[in-house]
């Protein structure tokens, strides 16, 4: 099956050269803006730089999701006894694209998904599997402190998003088209990682290979 990379965008807390980014939403009207939460701000920043004319489905992926926004409210319900009621609407794993679906009208359908390590790929192939053109969408917030004796080494947060048009068709992207094929399989292979899937993405690598499918550029 032939894909081609319509738009790409890709975000980084932290760049190459050390320094600290913070996600680019100044699109959102500031009153929208003050309640996004981390994970809905990396997912904005990258889904709105790609985001398509016209209604198409959304796939959102996501490790920890709204990580942040739990380990509040676990917090506040340990101190208090209660949550807040706006915090928990604020912390489903549908969240991010529940926002982009809202901000751009965009009436499709869109799927959240949460396959631990694997999650960027299982997104990936979700969106891949629809056969149709679509946005794929994935975003981490910064690992919370409170969780490092669990989760070893905290990450730092990123987000990448990829308009997807099946076969090959030009497109008004700033960079070179990537046009690849994708091959459904089942092998033994360890996760994606985000680089890998930025470099594929961005043109800089030929393939990515995952353990569900091969993508490779044509």
């Amino acid at each position: 099956m032939d894909f081609t990379v319509a738009s790409y965008a890709v975000w980084r807390a932290e760049g190459a050269d050390g320094t600290v980014a913070k996600p680019d939403v100044s699109f959102i009207p500031p009153l929208e803006r003050r309640r996004l939460t981390g994970v809905e701000r990396a997912a904005l920043s990258v889904a709105w730089q790609v985001r398509p004319e016209g209604d198409v489905p959304v796939v959102f992926a996501s490790r920890w999701g709204e990580i942040g926004v739990t380990v509040k409210l676990m917090t506040q319900f340990h101190a208090d006894r209660e949550m807040s009621p706006a915090g928990f609407s604020a912390s489903v794993h549908n969240a991010a694209p529940g926002a982009f679906s809202l901000l751009t009208h965009n009436h499709a359908p869109y799927t959240a998904i949460a396959a631990r390590e694997r999650s960027l790929e299982a997104g990936l192939l979700e969106a891949l599997a629809q056969g149709a053109a679509g946005v794929f969408v994935f975003a981490e917030e910064s690992t919370p402190a409170f969780y490092a004796p669990a989760f070893g080494p905290l990450q730092p947060a990123c987000a990448l998003a990829v308009r997807l048009e099946p076969g090959s068709v030009a497109t008004g992207c700033d960079h070179a088209a990537v046009r690849f094929r994708a091959e459904f399989r089942a092998v033994e292979r360890a996760p994606v990682s985000f680089d890998a899937a930025d470099a594929f993405f961005s043109g800089r690598a030929d393939a990515l290979e995952a353990a569900s499918f091969t993508l490779a550029r044509t």
